[in-house]
């Protein structure tokens, strides 16, 4: 896999900088905001993963996957889930990741709302990072990491201090192992 990437997307702000993003990761990367036509202009075996902004609307979507999965088969794909360039950095790189194979650690993820608990278990000695993330009407990132470091197998709990959900902005908890897995929670 040669790690090539097309950014497909509404807002070309955003589409510029996680372009910035992912290229200083080392990849190589197109981005189109011209949802519409990309059908027409864009061909799927020139990449090895396309990333579709959440402002494409489901029917698009579908579409789109569709006519870029007939051109290549070995295409992958990641639908952005919020404007937050690190966590959408990390859902392609996990994506190539996955792609090549890489073990998968990561066995439960949860967050119990009610008592403020984020439960994960892992069936390796791995790196585990639990990040809170939070999107404000501005569109400013806050990124809150719980835990990172190295852990053994087993099931670990954390809690997260209610006056750090707020409710005005959009919450995301993420919990990374191994920089190859990712599983996403929106609170």
């Amino acid at each position: 896999m040669r790690n090539r990437i097309l950014l497909i997307g509404r807002n070309p702000i955003i589409l510029s900088d996680l372009a910035e993003a992912l290229t200083q990761e080392g990849l190589w990367v197109q981005t189109t905001s011209l949802v519409d036509e990309a059908i027409e202009t864009i061909n799927g075996q020139d990449f090895d993963l396309i990333a579709l902004g959440r402002g494409i609307d489901e029917l698009t979507n579908q579409r789109l996957k569709s006519h870029f999965l007939s051109q290549n088969k070995e295409l992958l794909f990641v639908d952005g889930l919020v404007p937050i360039i690190p966590l959408l950095v990390k859902q392609i790189t996990v994506a190539l990741a996955t792609a090549r194979g890489l073990n998968e650690n990561l066995t439960c993820f949860g967050y119990d709302s009610c008592e403020g608990i984020v439960l994960v278990a892992v069936d390796a000695v791995c790196q585990l990072a639990v990040d809170l993330y939070q999107l404000d009407a501005s569109y400013s990132t806050h990124q809150y990491t719980l835990i990172s470091e190295r852990v053994n197998p087993g099931e670990y709990t954390f809690s997260v201090p209610p006056q750090q959900i707020d409710c005005t902005r959009i919450n995301l908890l993420a919990a990374e192992v191994n920089q190859n897995e990712l599983a996403i929670i929106e609170l």
